[in-house]
């Protein structure tokens, strides 16, 4: 058997989410299934990085067209989406698509930033489109849990993908639509030596850090946690707050993109930058994301309560997990009910900050309650390894069959809506504005 990852975000040196995802997928296929061989497609050369598993081989490719090729050698492609010049493969390489992000909500939120108002409608509309080219196309389908695994469920239907032909062949659909959540590594933190304490000017070697793992999205409420961390800098002078990264491997976000840009200018408003408040330039190298986490001592992620957290599972948690960093976070989305239930940190609502610095507070303070969030911690870690959380993909790819409908009935659909998607594209005519 031949399959094929194909990423469509950065796999190197350095990564953000959904390149870790192919990679790591990548790996824990392999050792799913030691018979079969591995292919990881990466777009482009970002830099040397060791293949995730014996038997991947990773292979660079620089178009469309090149990944067409490739995934037309293999008998099952994966990846987040598909180029509509995937359609000619249908029937003959199966097609999973992984949709572990909400994207049409993502999208949304981007469309704020990076559209004219009088083009917003033509550019979700392409999008949408395009989200239905990618349904239409996929043999099956995963995503990270059982409430974005209900969201596309209603899409597939709306798009009549799931007629009663489909629904006879398997009732609960999990042979279709499965749950396959981000994991995590399952060898304990290696960390190789300190990288904020005594090393990045103005952290001590005795102060708290506590970390923003991961880039700062339009979705994210910066400017809460920057008031909560004013409130605390003249009683707390120890809390330094952590950025780990403002360069977004796959370009999304930068320092002049959007929320990014506000959070810096609000930090220097605040007198907070280089103080209390710490940018790291670039993007953490993923081989040592490890040594960041183990110098956290707690983590800190705020958003707001709507559509986006309603279907967001926050990749940027699980490696917290992990690492056993006690969490404060806002309320909404299905991994924070899990921090306020079991605990594994503390939830506030949006946009409290006194709350938020209460919380910063107790995180820190409470050893009982932080010993109790770390036992929580690692059991939720072991429950989302990578080669735990894979099955479902590994069982669609020993199946040899698809209980979706005929590729010949769903390849004309495909192209509609894949040409829907290019017309209405070409006919968007606003620029990106934060480049």
């Amino acid at each position: 058997m031949k399959i094929l990852v194909l990423s469509r975000a950065a796999v190197g040196p350095r990564m953000a989410s959904p390149g870790v995802r192919a990679y790591q997928l990548a790996g824990a296929l392999s050792r799913a299934l030691p018979e079969a061989e591995i292919t990881l497609a990466i777009p482009g050369d970002r830099g040397e990085v060791a293949p995730p598993g014996r038997t991947v081989r990773i292979q660079p490719y620089a178009t469309n067209a090149d990944a067409v090729f490739l995934a037309g050698q293999h008998d099952v492609a994966i990846s987040r989406n598909f180029p509509p010049q995937f359609i000619r493969l249908m029937g003959k390489t199966r097609l999973a698509l992984d949709g572990f992000t909400p994207l049409f909500i993502e999208w949304m939120e981007l469309s704020e930033r990076d559209i004219l108002p009088k083009w917003r409608r033509t550019w979700m509309a392409s999008n949408r489109w395009y989200l239905n080219m990618q349904l239409t196309m996929a043999d099956f389908i995963f995503c990270a849990d059982d409430r974005q695994r209900d969201l596309w469920i209603g899409m597939m239907m709306a798009l009549d993908l799931v007629p009663p032909s489909v629904y006879a062949r398997d009732p609960s659909l999990r042979q279709y639509i499965d749950v396959v959540p981000y994991g995590v590594p399952s060898q304990p933190l290696r960390p190789k030596g300190p990288v904020l304490k005594g090393v990045v000017p103005g952290i001590g070697p005795g102060d708290r850090v506590l970390l923003w793992n991961g880039g700062i999205t339009e979705w994210n409420d910066t400017g809460t946690l920057l008031r909560a961390m004013a409130l605390l800098a003249a009683r707390r002078p120890e809390v330094k707050l952590v950025f780990m990264g403002v360069n977004h491997p796959d370009f999304a976000f930068g320092p002049n993109a959007g929320v990014t840009r506000q959070t810096i200018e609000l930090a220097e408003e605040l007198g907070l930058r280089g103080r209390t408040v710490f940018f790291l330039e670039g993007w953490v190298p993923y081989a040592e994301i490890d040594s960041y986490l183990a110098e956290a001592d707690a983590s800190v992620c705020l958003g707001y309560e709507n559509l986006e957290a309603r279907f967001a599972f926050r990749t940027r948690y699980v490696d917290l997990f992990r690492a056993r960093v006690p969490l404060l976070c806002t309320r909404g989305d299905v991994l924070a009910e899990r921090v306020e239930r079991e605990p594994l940190g503390l939830t506030v609502a949006e946009r409290d900050v006194e709350a938020v610095a209460a919380g910063i507070e107790r995180l820190l303070d409470d050893e009982p309650f932080r010993e109790r969030c770390r036992e929580n911690l690692g059991r939720v870690a072991a429950e989302l390894s990578w080669d735990a959380a894979v099955r479902p993909l590994v069982d669609f790819c020993l199946r040899d069959r698809s209980v979706a409908l005929p590729a010949r009935q769903r390849q004309l659909r495909a192209l509609v809506r894949g040409g829907m998607y290019v017309g209405l594209k070409k006919a968007c005519k606003s620029p990106p504005l934060h480049l």
